[in-house]
């Protein structure tokens, strides 16, 4: 099977679209809209809403990826699910934007979160489904590259705008649409004729029997866990070290998360020829890495804390964006059921982001809050994966 010369361009290109929607709308647009509605209990709401909306993800996804994987129709099996999770998710962004209650902010990104994710499980799907063993280190690294431009220029471009979050939705929300409708165009699903996996009873047991699937899903879940505990409230941490209104606080952040970000794509991309050779070591390298920069705050105070992790933690987590995604590709059980077996992975992000902002909150509250304890459990947890990846050294060496 050769790779389309598109498709690993196509790739970066759709899902640095929708890491930036995820980057401009949960890591920005959703806590100013509650910093605004009531700025003394935004803590509180901002766990709420988050922990609610990825528990609705939790179970739409790996829903969806089953469906498309028995989608059958002239448009193929991953198109359909791509092109109407960009139009549902634009019309709920758009709506998002004008929320000026809690209420209304949450009941916004309630929608907009699930109907995103509808675009992500196929779209992850279409890296296993046509991307052969030895093209996948470097389309991984482009998919990876992707996912950490979109995240900064959805930072940035929200930061920056934050005086104008109803514009700054309707562009994102556009460019979404014809983003995705450009990359089906670019890259026709020619699985129309293959025929639909047959449904197995047990099968989804099997996935979690899976000796491989399993560690990278344990391991994914606590590194994912740390971070997201620092990133939902990066917004708050920078207020709390600056001393910052929210307009200039989104401001600097757009600044620290625009460092972050660059480090990371420099990390996904130095990663690919490493993790070519050995997935498992490299993953290993890349979350010791990430710890460390996590764990600079704590040492550093004010902002130059805050740009030394993103420069270290950048490179790690770049580095581990690459080289986990090609272990997980590898470690697959079934070449017929992508899309729900990548379904069920996502479980190892969005959980994390349903319990991420509850556990933060609880953390802050012991701590009359302390953001200095976020970076500490963040480290402790990224350590904690070290043995749940390190056994499987032997088995999925390259």
């Amino acid at each position: 099977m050769q790779v389309k010369r598109s498709l690993p361009m196509s790739l970066l290109g759709a899902n640095l679209l929708l890491n930036l929607l995820y980057a401009a709308l949960g890591g920005v647009i959703v806590p100013a809209l509650l910093e605004n509605a009531d700025p003394v209990n935004k803590d509180v709401h901002l766990a709420i809403v988050m922990t609610a909306s990825s528990a609705m993800t939790i179970a739409i996804r790996p829903l969806v990826g089953a469906w498309s994987d028995r989608t059958k129709g002239r448009f193929g099996r991953r198109t359909p699910w791509i092109v109407a999770g960009a139009i549902a998710s634009a019309v709920a962004v758009v709506w998002l934007g004008q929320a000026d209650t809690v209420i209304a902010v949450a009941f916004g990104w309630l929608i907009a979160q699930p109907l995103l994710n509808v675009i992500e499980s196929p779209l992850d799907a279409v890296l296993a489904d046509r991307v052969p063993e030895p093209a996948r280190a470097r389309t991984a690294a482009y998919y990876g590259a992707g996912a950490a431009l979109g995240l900064a220029v959805g930072a940035v471009a929200a930061g920056a705008t934050i005086d104008d979050l109803g514009l700054t939705t309707l562009g994102a929300a556009l460019l979404l649409v014809a983003g995705m409708i450009s990359f089906v165009l670019l890259n026709p699903d020619r699985t129309v004729t293959d025929p639909r996996p047959r449904r197995r009873p047990g099968e989804w047991r099997a996935l979690w029997r899976s000796r491989g699937f399993s560690r990278v899903f344990i391991g994914r879940v606590l590194v994912v866990l740390g971070q997201q505990m620092v990133l939902v409230y990066l917004l708050y941490i920078v207020i709390d070290r600056t001393d910052q209104n929210a307009a200039d606080a989104g401001r600097t952040l757009a600044a620290v998360v625009g460092v972050h970000i660059a480090c990371l794509v420099v990390g996904a991309l130095a990663a690919t020829r490493a993790a070519r050779r050995n997935r498992v070591a490299t993953v290993m390298v890349a979350t010791v890495i990430g710890a460390l920069g996590l764990g600079l705050p704590i040492l550093i105070p004010g902002i130059a804390g805050l740009i030394a992790y993103a420069v270290v933690s950048g490179l790690g987590r770049g580095a581990y964006v690459t080289s986990d995604l090609l272990l997980l590709l590898h470690v697959l059980p079934s070449e017929e059921s992508h899309g729900r077996d990548l379904g069920y992975f996502g479980w190892a992000t969005l959980l994390p982001q349903a319990v991420a902002p509850a556990l933060a909150g609880v953390l802050l509250t012991l701590t009359a809050g302390s953001y200095s304890i976020l970076f500490a459990v963040a480290v402790v947890l990224a350590l904690c994966s070290l043995p749940v990846v390190a056994a499987l050294a032997e088995r999925t060496r390259a």
